[in-house]
């Protein structure tokens, strides 16, 4: 039996990160409400969690957002169509980039990118 393997991400605004994530990367919201959200990937969930507002106030997230690298955790999503991922991204606020990252050597595949509030997520292609 394979078991589903799930992550969570805070969000302060978590309408604009749910729309960006389910947008960009083509996916179905299984679950939402005015608190969370779960985004299904078919065997991964991403659930996004409201940031409580009291806890919200300390959280600032600038325009354009700052990307937030030094994490102890990154997510890489696939990406079918990279050139309307990098559109989607763009118009809700985020960004995947037009270059791989140096350390990826020659793999033009992977590309990094981040979500409106600057959270930092990878994008491979892969092909349907």
């Amino acid at each position: 039996m394979t078991l589903p393997v799930s992550a969570v991400l805070f969000a302060k605004r978590l309408g604009i990160v749910c729309e960006f994530y389910q947008t960009v990367f083509d996916v179905r919201v299984s679950r939402n409400d005015a608190n969370h959200a779960v985004l299904d990937f078919g065997g991964f969930e991403l659930m996004l969690y409201q940031i409580p507002a009291h806890l919200a106030v300390a959280v600032a997230v600038t325009s354009p957002p700052e990307r937030r690298e030094q994490t102890a955790i990154r997510l890489d999503y696939p990406v079918t169509d990279l050139a309307r991922s990098r559109r989607e991204a763009a118009r809700l606020g985020g960004i995947i980039d037009e270059l791989p990252p140096s350390w990826a050597g020659a793999d033009t595949t992977f590309f990094l990118g981040h979500d409106p509030e600057g959270n930092v997520f990878g994008a491979k292609i892969f092909s349907s």
